[in-house]
């Protein structure tokens, strides 16, 4: 069965990590910022037709991981 998230990670211009899951179920894209911290959950939220029409609204991915996740995410666009 295929997987119902799909994951990325990328440093942050102060020596960090950021993140980002995609929950194919609800439709929606989990931001993290300092992923693994003991900070508590995610950081925020959005729809994946809200980050395919507009792109990334909490964080700031590098362009080819942008480029990866609209290429994943592309196929489960509603509405």
């Amino acid at each position: 069965m295929p997987s119902t998230q799909l994951n990325w990670v990328w440093p942050d211009e102060h020596g960090g990590m950021q993140g980002a899951t995609a929950d194919l179920e609800r439709g929606v894209v989990y931001w993290f910022d300092a992923p693994g911290c003991a900070c508590g959950d995610h950081d925020e939220t959005q729809t994946i037709a809200d980050f395919l029409k507009r792109g990334a609204r909490f964080l700031s991915p590098p362009d080819d991981v942008i480029d990866e996740m609209r290429a994943a995410l592309q196929p489960y666009a509603q509405g």
